[in-house]
Order: C-alpha cells, then sequence, then structure tokens
C-alpha cells in the first residue's frame, strides 16, 4: 500500500499544475477557459472525476480537455510512485467559482473574481488527502489575453 506522505504529494501537485498559468486549455489560461464556460452555463462549481472511466463532461466541452489532461497526469503520477490506481476511491478537482464577498482577502493580483480550487485524494481506506488554493480570474477573454508560447 502506498505511504500517508506519498499519497498527500499527490493533491498538491495535482493543484499546483492545476492552477498555475501553465495550465492551458486551447493555448489560453485553463481556468479562464473554466470560468467562462462555468459563466456560459451557469455553474459556478466544476468538479472533476480523475479516476472516471467515461468522460463527465460532453465530447465537444472545452472542459473535457482539462478532465482528461489531468486523468493522465493523474496516472503518470502514479504510475512514477508506483501506486495502484486500485488502491484509491476517488481523486477529483472542485473549482469553484465565488465574489469577493466571500474571500475579501483574496490576492488580487490580475483582474477577475475570486475562485477556490482543490484537490482530493481519497484512498480506499476513507483517508482524505486534500490541497486547496484561492485565486482570482476573470472569463477567458481572447481581446484581453495573449495565446500560449507553448503550443503550435
Amino acid at each position: 500500500m502506498a505511504g500517508s506522505k506519498r499519497l498527500n504529494n499527490v493533491p498538491h501537485g495535482l493543484l499546483g499544475t492545476f492552477a498555475s498559468r501553465n495550465n492551458d486549455i486551447n493555448v489560453y489560461w485553463g481556468i479562464g477557459v473554466l470560468k467562462q464556460y462555468a459563466v456560459k452555463y451557469d455553474q459556478p462549481t466544476l468538479i472533476f472525476d480523475l479516476l472516471a472511466r467515461n468522460p463527465s463532461w460532453s465530447v465537444d466541452s472545452l472542459v473535457q480537455i482539462a478532465e482528461k489532461t489531468y486523468q493522465k497526469w493523474l496516472i503518470d503520477r502514479l504510475a512514477k510512485m508506483g501506486v495502484d490506481r486500485k488502491y484509491l476511491q476517488s481523486v477529483e478537482i472542485h473549482l469553484r467559482f465565488s465574489t469577493f464577498n466571500e474571500f475579501p482577502n483574496a490576492t488580487r493580483d490580475t483582474w477577475g473574481e475570486p475562485y477556490l480550487c482543490s484537490a482530493i485524494l481519497t484512498n480506499k481506506e476513507g483517508v482524505v488527502y486534500s490541497a486547496s488554493k484561492i485565486g482570482v480570474c476573470a472569463p477567458h477573454d481572447p481581446k484581453k489575453e495573449f495565446r500560449s508560447g507553448r503550443v503550435d
């Protein structure tokens, strides 16, 4: 079985890469693209099930790109750690878009409103490992944003 310290590293790594400015969806910052989706479809909370065999989102959704990307990230990370996926009950990313009324102390390092992003891993024994971050973002707007230079 996997050690608790090793499993605790998984949600921290997952959160770090998911909330990173290097998380691109369709050559733009992933969190902004997801915020645009959330606003358009009136879904203030998006949940990504990284152990799901079938995608949680519609095939044509940019949101599905994020889910598939982080499912692959998880599979690769677990393989490097020597952890069998069967040892895990669930691995999810919760992304909730909010306001400064709820998070008045959120650092205003960019335009937009606060979001809370959490990565949550639960093993088969019900032990939960998690990491969370409050950030700020606006819905994706190609008129204000630059395309990622990491993509052809």
